[in-house]
């Protein structure tokens, strides 16, 4: 594992949001709704933002308050992105890198939501369905008493 960016953000309550590549419609105004929200807080945010329902999640969160750790499925970025730079310039930012793979694979990507589900204090996940390789990490993380949200299911 490694990291850049303000690594004291592992020592607070996090709290993980996973969601489906694949999502039903009826998913996306609820997950922006509650990015709006997580983005006025002071709790940290824990995801891959690589769907692209996660990655719009991203993009409300950035333009909040809230801290932000993401889990990247890929070695870190080899210059930091335009988009990333002010919220990591006010230390609001962990970038974490799980693998050091250059391109993220389907086994990276699991990688990375394992590590989101086995270090989030809470997880919401937007959308769930029972064959989606989320539900298994949802059934350990529940399994363990960690608080489990779902704002929208195929379950």
């Amino acid at each position: 594992m490694t990291t850049v960016g303000n690594i004291a953000l592992l020592d607070q309550p996090k709290h993980g949001f996973l969601c489906s590549r694949t999502t039903a419609s009826s998913a996306i105004l609820p997950c922006l709704d509650w990015a709006t929200e997580m983005a006025k807080g002071n709790v940290p945010v824990m995801s891959t933002f690589h769907s692209e329902l996660e990655s719009a999640v991203f993009d409300i969160l950035l333009r909040g308050t809230c801290p932000i750790i993401m889990v990247l499925g890929r070695s870190l970025y080899k210059s930091m992105p335009e988009r990333l730079k002010s919220a990591m310039e006010s230390e609001r930012l962990l970038l974490i890198s799980v693998t050091k793979q250059s391109r993220i694979s389907k086994e990276s990507a699991f990688l990375a939501n394992k590590y989101i589900s086995e270090n989030s204090t809470t997880i919401t996940f937007g959308f769930l369905s029972k064959e989606s390789s989320l539900y298994p990490l949802y059934e350990k993380a529940t399994a363990k008493g960690v608080k489990c949200d779902m704002l929208t299911s195929k379950i």
